[in-house]
């Protein structure tokens, strides 16, 4: 059978000073090159001026009211300014109809305007 160590924190504490000599040893010779390479880099050419980049603008939306089925399924579509005539629309579907129904806003990008024609 192998010997049993009686002392272990002796052993850890030798292998602690071993890697701390090793440690300071690498150390000098990375600062020594990081040095080095910090000079050279100054030396050469300028940092490049970015500049920066020119926010996008967000898309423009406009506002609907919308009626859903219980299967989130679009039934009908009204402007934004049009809430009593969708509140009005939603209690007929409701009466009329078997299921879910509710309505909630919508935002939806807006149609692209188009160019008037020159005359």
């Amino acid at each position: 059978m192998a010997g049993r160590i009686l002392n272990r924190r002796e052993l850890r504490e030798q292998n602690d000073q071993a890697e701390q000599a090793e440690a300071g040893v690498t150390d000098t010779a990375a600062t020594l090159i990081l040095t080095e390479g910090v000079v050279e880099r100054k030396s050469g050419a300028a940092a490049k001026v970015r500049k920066p980049r020119k926010p996008k603008t967000p898309p423009r939306v406009r506002a609907l009211w919308c009626i859903y089925d219980g299967g989130m399924k679009e039934v009908a579509l009204f402007d934004y300014n049009q809430r009593s005539a969708a509140e009005a629309k939603l209690a007929a579907m409701l009466d009329k109809k078997k299921g879910a129904f509710f309505l909630q806003i919508v935002k939806q990008p807006m149609p692209a305007a188009e160019p008037a024609a020159a005359s």
